[in-house]
């Protein structure tokens, strides 16, 4: 691919861009330059305005144009712009290739105005194509996303589930392990009753009772 080339691929990426993502200030950069819609235009009106600009050679617009490039390239955290925004300086005026009109004769006048026409009806289909594709591309990355997105919230939802499983769990083993322990207590304090030694009677010394009288009665004197 000739160096030509690159550039002017280089010029309908960036300019295209630029109207996907920036279609506000590209409208104002136009109603500044007296071009103006009835409502809130298309993306492919303003495509179409700025092709018509470029094809007449409107430097201020063109310089202008370049320069909003530039700024939006400067400001956003964009790796689009990192890539495309270099050197933007001039590759817009050359988009549609500038041809020398000779004041003699009106068929090479002519020529270079069929030409110019040809150019710019050739990069309105080239930015038209360009952003039904960056377009699908945005639309693509927006479900990839939200797939994301969501799948992220499967899994913290399923974390916090396992979570609360664990806990619920973990708090039924504690109260296990606590009726366990007062279950034992409890069978312990019954065991300690039921085997403590029961307290045996007591038997009076002999020493404790009165002489027996003899048998027969009374001693006789």
């Amino acid at each position: 691919m000739d160096k030509e080339q690159i550039l002017y691929n280089r010029a309908i990426d960036n300019l295209t861009y630029l109207v996907l993502n920036y279609s506000k200030p590209v409208q104002e950069l136009l109603g500044y330059h007296n071009v103006f819609f009835k409502g809130n235009p298309s993306k492919e009106q303003l495509i179409s305005e700025i092709v018509e600009q470029i094809k007449l050679d409107n430097t201020r617009f063109i310089s202008s144009l370049e320069k909003l490039m530039i700024r939006f390239s400067s400001q956003e955290n964009d790796p689009f712009w990192g890539v495309l925004a270099k050197g933007a300086l001039g590759i817009v005026g050359g988009l549609i290739g500038k041809k020398k009109r000779r004041r003699s004769g009106s068929s090479a006048g002519a020529g270079a105005v069929t030409n110019a026409v040809a150019q710019a009806n050739a990069a309105k289909r080239d930015m038209e194509r360009r952003l039904r594709e960056m377009q699908a591309q945005q639309a693509r990355e927006r479900r990839e996303a939200e797939l994301r997105r969501q799948e992220a919230e499967r899994q913290r939802l399923r974390e916090a589930k396992e979570a609360r499983e664990r806990a619920e769990a973990e708090k039924k083993k504690t109260n296990m392990m606590i009726g366990i322990g007062v279950g034992v207590v409890f069978i312990g304090v019954i065991l300690v009753i039921a085997l403590k030694p029961k307290p045996q009677p007591q038997i009076p010394s002999y020493a404790q009772y009165p002489p027996m009288p003899p048998v027969g009665g009374l001693p006789v004197k």
